[in-house]
């Protein structure tokens, strides 16, 4: 079948479709039917080589893209060949060796590795007494509150037992006076 067939075909059943659209009156299954039992017969050669032609203008040829990547591989070479004579360049400007004038402050010397020693000793002692310093402070303070806190409860029941003894005259002798030798007024600071 010539393509131009299958287009004269297909034409015809669009004409065919918008004439029964245009009725008032429903299409009915048999014309409907009739339409759709059209045959259509298609060469997959001849419609290839009917369409072909149109399809590869557009596309490019296997010279084009040989063409095309000989480009991009010389671009790549030309920039390699440039980056490594850039780097070579500069790996010469180098210098292989520096000389140096005056004071050089670091680990030249014995005298220079033993002056920064000692300093580095010297901050790390410095620290440890300063860290033992507020350690025994702390244990001071730490302390000093829990000897508050018994200070508090002694008190608490020092004055149950006075209000024991108070009303219950009787029993009294059974709590001898308490005598602490002026133990807790080291901790009764302001």
């Amino acid at each position: 079948m010539n393509p131009q067939d299958l287009f004269n075909d297909i034409k015809a059943i669009k004409a065919q479709l918008d004439e029964i659209s245009k009725r008032p009156a429903p299409a009915t299954a048999e014309q409907l039917e009739q339409i759709n039992s059209r045959p259509i017969t298609l060469n997959p050669k001849e419609f290839a080589q009917y369409v072909l032609p149109d399809l590869k203008e557009g596309l490019p040829n296997t010279v084009a893209i040989e063409k095309a990547a000989d480009e991009a591989a010389n671009r790549i070479m030309q920039t390699a060949d440039k980056a490594a004579k850039t780097i070579n360049q500069a790996a010469q400007d180098v210098p292989r060796q520096v000389r140096v004038t005056g004071d050089i402050y670091g680990f030249t010397t014995f005298y220079a590795a033993l002056a920064y020693g000692l300093v580095l000793l010297l901050v790390v002692f410095g620290a440890w007494l300063l860290c033992d310093h507020y350690r025994e402070q702390a244990q001071e303070t730490v302390i000093y509150k829990q000897a508050q806190e018994v200070i508090r409860e002694r008190d608490y029941y020092y004055n149950q037992i006075q209000d024991y003894k108070r009303n219950n005259a009787k029993y009294a002798r059974l709590f001898p006076a308490y005598d602490d030798k002026g133990f807790w007024d080291q901790y009764n600071k302001p």
